[in-house]
Formats: C-alpha cells, sequence, structure tokens
C-alpha cells in the first residue's frame, strides 16, 4: 500500500534506483521506490553481467574510475557472494592491435590500482601450452591472464529492493509516474498509476514526497521533459546500444576472454550455462529503450570477432538467443563512443527548495557507491541520517535454486510472485532466473504452462 507522505521518492527499478532505496532506508528514511516496467527490466539486466575496474579505461586515462571500481568489486564480492564470483580472463595477444609491452603496463597498472585479497594477479601465459588455448585458432600462441568478477546483474538489482523492503520501504513495479509538481508546502504532489490494474478506479493514485530522485536511466530526459522539470542546464545524455549474442559453446572452462579487434575495440566471450555469450557493441541509438534489439550488422560483427578467434565458426543462424540494452552516457560531445566516460554525473535542482535529483550515466559496479554521493547531498535536508553501512552488511539471500537446470516446483514460481514482485513471465523466466534460457524445452514448456496459470490467479486476487 502506497502511504500519504514519503521522505523521497525514487523513480526507477534499475540498479541505482533499488540501491539507493536500500542506502536511504537502512538509514531511516521513508522511502518509495516506483519503476514504470519490472526492476532491472531495461538498462540493467542487459549488461555484460561483470563487477569490473574497466580495465579497458585505462587506455584513456580513465584511472579515477578504475580505481573507484576496483574497490567496489572488493566490497560486491564480500556482501553479495552468491551472485558475485570470481572470473578469470583470458587476453589473446595479437601484435597487430597493441604491442605486447602495452597490454602488460596496462594489466600492471590494473593490479596494483587498489589492494586485492581474493583475485590473482595478471600474468603472461603460453596458449599453445595453456588450457586457455584450448579451442582458439592454433596461431594465436600469446595471451595473458587477468581476473574480474561475474554477476546475475537483474539479481543484484532484486536483492537490493529486497534489502530496502526489509528496512520499511515501499517497492512498486509497473507502477508509472505520469505527474510531479512542487507544491506550496515545499514538498512534491506525486500522481501514479498502475499499469497492470484492470480496475480503473485503482489506477491511479497520488502521494507526496520531500525529494524525488530520477534514476530513470536511459529515460531520465523524457522523464524531466515530460513532468515539465526539464532545464536549460540539464546535461545531456547520450544513449548507446550495446548488444550481446549467445551461440553454442565454444569450448570448455570457466574462464572467460577479453578479444582485442581491429577497430581498437574489445569485445568479452563468457561461459553461459551450455552456451558461450558473447559481447558488446557499442552504437549509437534513437528510439524507445525498451525496444532496443539486435540489428543483423551488430550480429555480424560479434559473429566475426568470435571467428578471427576461435576455431569454432559462428554464423548469426547460429545465435540461440540475443538481448540489447541501452546505455545511459553523459555526454561530453566526444565523436568516439569508446572514450565516453562511464562515470556518473548527480544533477540537483533544487528550485523552490523541493530537490529533484537527476542521475546521469554510470556502470553497475559502481551503483553502491553512487547510492552513497546521493546520500551525502540528501544530508542537507535530513542531517541525522547517519553514516555509511552498505558495504558491510550483506545482501540477503535467495530460498530458490535459480541456476539449477530442473524445471522449478510450484512453490518455487510462488515465491517470486509472491516475494519478488513478479507480473510477467519473463520476470521470472529471464530476470529472477535464467531458466528461459537454460532449461530444455519440454521443461520449459511445461514451466510456462504452470507459470501463466499462477500469474492468473494472482491477477485475479
Amino acid at each position: 500500500m502506497v502511504e500519504s507522505e514519503y521522505d523521497i521518492c525514487i523513480i526507477g527499478g534499475g540498479i541505482n534506483g533499488a540501491g539507493i532505496a536500500r542506502d536511504a532506508s537502512g538509514r531511516g528514511l521513508k522511502v518509495l521506490l516506483v519503476e514504470q516496467g519490472d526492476f532491472a527490466g531495461c538498462t540493467s539486466s542487459a549488461s555484460s553481467k561483470m563487477i569490473h575496474g574497466g580495465l579497458r579505461y585505462l587506455e584513456f586515462y580513465d584511472f579515477g574510475l578504475v580505481r573507484k571500481s576496483l574497490a567496489e568489486r572488493e566490497v560486491l564480492m564480500s556482501i553479495a557472494p552468491q551472485i558475485v564470483w570470481p572470473l578469470e580472463f583470458c587476453i589473446p595477444h595479437q601484435n597487430s592491435i597493441r604491442p605486447a609491452w602495452m597490454v602488460r603496463v596496462g594489466l600492471f597498472i590494473y593490479d596494483y590500482l587498489w589492494s586485492r585479497k581474493k583475485l590473482p594477479r595478471s600474468s603472461g601465459i603460453n596458449l599453445s601450452r595453456h588450457k586457455f588455448g584450448i579451442g582458439l585458432k592454433p596461431q594465436i600462441t600469446k595471451g595473458f591472464s587477468y581476473a574480474d568478477c561475474w554477476v546475475d546483474d537483474a539479481r543484484l538489482v532484486i536483492l537490493n529492493c529486497l534489502s530496502a523492503k526489509e528496512n520499511g520501504a515501499t517497492i512498486l513495479n509497473y507502477t508509472r509516474c505520469i505527474g510531479l509538481k512542487r507544491s506550496k508546502s515545499q514538498e512534491w504532489s506525486i500522481t501514479l498509476k498502475d499499469v497492470k490494474s484492470e480496475k480503473e478506479f485503482k489506477k491511479e493514485f497520488k502521494t507526496r514526497a520531500k525529494i524525488v530522485i530520477n534514476a530513470t536511466g536511459p529515460y531520465a530526459h523524457e522523464f524531466l521533459k515530460n513532468t515539465n522539470q526539464l532545464k536549460n542546464d540539464t546535461p545531456a545524455l547520450r544513449l548507446v546500444q550495446g548488444t550481446h549474442i549467445v551461440v553454442p559453446k565454444l569450448y570448455d572452462g570457466d574462464h572467460a576472454y577479453l578479444l582485442q579487434l581491429k577497430d581498437h575495440r574489445v569485445v568479452f566471450v563468457f561461459p553461459y550455462g551450455e552456451y558461450s555469450m558473447c559481447g558488446t557493441t557499442e552504437t549509437d541509438f534513437l528510439g524507445d529503450p525498451i525496444e532496443a534489439s539486435a540489428t543483423s550488422t551488430e550480429k555480424s560483427y560479434l559473429c566475426q570477432a568470435l571467428n578471427t578467434h576461435f576455431e569454432r565458426q559462428t554464423t548469426p543462424q547460429d545465435i540461440v538467443w540475443s538481448f540489447s540494452g541501452v546505455r545511459p552516457l553523459f555526454e561530453d560531445n566526444e565523436t568516439d563512443v569508446r572514450k565516453i566516460s562511464r562515470d556518473y554525473r548527480l544533477y540537483q535542482d533544487r528550485t523552490g527548495d523541493a530537490l529533484l535529483l537527476s542521475l546521469f550515466g554510470g556502470k553497475i559496479t559502481t551503483y553502491r557507491t553512487l547510492a552513497e554521493e546521493v546520500m551525502e547531498i540528501l544530508r542537507q535536508d535530513f542531517p541525522d541520517i547517519g553514516n555509511n553501512w552498505t558495504g558491510s552488511k550483506p545482501l540477503p539471500c535467495c530460498p530458490v535454486e535459480i541456476t539449477k537446470n530442473s524445471a522449478p516446483s510450484e512453490d518455487d514460481l510462488k515465491y517470486f510472485i509472491e516475494k519478488e514482485w513478479a507480473r510477467e513471465e519473463e520476470d521470472i523466466l529471464y530476470r529472477r532466473t535464467k531458466w528461459g534460457v537454460h532449461l530444455p524445452k519440454e521443461q520449459l514448456k511445461e514451466t510456462k504452462i504452470l507459470l501463466n496459470s499462477l500469474l492468473e490467479e494472482r491477477d485475479k486476487s
């Protein structure tokens, strides 16, 4: 149930919105989090699924972001070991792209920009004698290894939402903010709409909040425009589409690859159950981010990247699944997309003393530090909110075995519907879990039948 008034209302249920909701509610603030679709339904579930320092950012001298990200990598391994785990990477080396000394220097800096307790340091490897060379083309004999982390990105969002709920926050998905107005009492009047309700009289409702946080990701500008809050000095966004493909397994093992390409971009290849996942692309995007999808050009580009390095050749027809997300990058008028910083910016609008705080840019790895910076801004309005705490308290665990490759039980499905806000088939099959990709076809068909009957029961109640 939505209450009549909150300290803060967060619009946007991706990783940044969920992280802020967790941090703020844990400091005693009365928090409302609303998301127009499902949590992690857009950009936050379409990432490369890494918690990483950003090795490639060193090439553009973004040492501050890399250092901050490396520090967060250690924190997230500590507070969420159930969904963040170490992953060793191999960089097959080709002198025609970058000289070996340059890669070695970059890895040395990456090793020592921040202390590491759980991950091995980088090293050079002879791929003709190393297990990482199995599956690669035989002429690729030299490489490097280093370590970062893999994350279940969508579950990271959900666990932050669950933690916020434990702290007393009100958490709503499929709820759109359709009206936002500063009132005379120096607070916000907010009109919300339940986009799933079939009962007309329940669709729209109002609440109030002292502060509104715009955490809508690629929709940040559109949200400000639609609510008449866009200012002349509002920072610009550059929307960039990133596509990943899932293909039949290219190699055995739990390691990943960082492939260097002739256009000086890099592409990652990850183990993905019985498959391999490859990405990402970077192309400017126009349109509705929720409709982003892989283009034939992107599919061919990624297949070519794989075929340059692996013995097993891949065609677009081999692609089992693809997904695309739109990254909202802070526009700095850089012509080369690779060079645009992946760091975030916080924009304050205190017109009329009611703060509207908008988030621009950012990456999954640094969501928690972003939330802490937001709390420091809010300290002006709530002086007694206390100190940072999210880096020392573990995120909650899920009672359902989400990685199993057998059909889930009715109780498993009910858990996600009743406890984790699932309201659509894909909420469970592709975000709360990856059963939609990994279950055998017959088991997936049976699961969908059972799931849809449970969702229908839920909608009738």
